[in-house]
Order: C-alpha cells, then sequence, then structure tokens
C-alpha cells in the first residue's frame, strides 16, 4: 500500500476545495523576550473557482505590538488582517504550562479556533487549516498546479 495519489485524485481534491496549515516563524526581536512565544505573522488560505479558473484567498495577519498583556502566566497579543475590515486573530500563551490558544474573528464573530499544548507546530497547523471565512479580507491570486520553476 502506498501513500501517493494519482494526479486525477489530486486535481479531483483540489477542484473539491483543499484545507492547508501554515507554521509561521516565531517573532525573535533581540532585548523583546516576552515576544519569543508568538509568531511573526499568521497565513490563512482557501481555494476556490473563480470565473472558471482555480484561485487562491489569502490573508496575513501581523502583531499589533501595542495590545501585548501579560497577566500572571497569560501573556496575550492581537494580530491584524493587512487586507484591512474587521478582522483580528487573538494569541494567547500559558506560560505556566506551555498551552497556546488562538482565535479569529471577523465582524466581531468568532470563526475559529484552535489550543494546543507545547507543540508549535501542530498548535498553528490546526489554527490556520480553518482557512478564510465569509467576510474575511483577503487577496485573491491565481492558483498554479505546478510551482513556476517546474513549468515549461
Amino acid at each position: 500500500m502506498t501513500n501517493e495519489i494519482t494526479k486525477e485524485e489530486a486535481k479531483k481534491a483540489m477542484e473539491k476545495g483543499t484545507h492547508f496549515g501554515f507554521v509561521p516563524h516565531r517573532l525573535e526581536i533581540k532585548g523583546f523576550p516576552k515576544y519569543n512565544h508568538f509568531p511573526l505573522n499568521v497565513l490563512f488560505m482557501s481555494l476556490a473557482k473563480k470565473d472558471g479558473k482555480q484561485v487562491r484567498g489569502i490573508a496575513i495577519y501581523e502583531p499589533e505590538f501595542h495590545t501585548y498583556n501579560k497577566d500572571g502566566n497569560l501573556c496575550l497579543m492581537r494580530y491584524h488582517n493587512i487586507y484591512g475590515g474587521n478582522c483580528y486573530l487573538y494569541i494567547v500563551y500559558d506560560e505556566s504550562n506551555g498551552t497556546y490558544y488562538g482565535e479569529k474573528q471577523i465582524n466581531n464573530k468568532k470563526v475559529g479556533s484552535a489550543a494546543g499544548k507545547g507543540d508549535w507546530h501542530k498548535f498553528f497547523a490546526h489554527l490556520t487549516i480553518i482557512g478564510l471565512a465569509k467576510g474575511e479580507r483577503c487577496m485573491f491570486k491565481d492558483f498554479e498546479e505546478k510551482p513556476a520553476e517546474n513549468q515549461e
């Protein structure tokens, strides 16, 4: 038994819609270790058909340093969507047990969340796999089936 899928199976999956999870880089600012438990930015992506073409929508969230708050062992920071709107991501880290919690809100409504203990990669993969939500500001781009360097 093999874990590989055929090109036809991959094509069908892309047409139906596929979920992607992304793991961000840690935020490392010399002289500010309090930010080390937070991501540099967070990317969400979804695929869709637009005018008969496969497109990807992406939303990128960046930190709002002025929102950093520490209450006991809980550290919180808000992230804003760089494409605007009332789109925010809240990241909470509990220093006492290494637990993360993330919540995405669009127009003051929770549209997704994830929690995880100790594993940065798993937590952010689960948080970002929710993709884009209705009303979330994003940028659409054509989705290329092959990377540009492999096209002939």
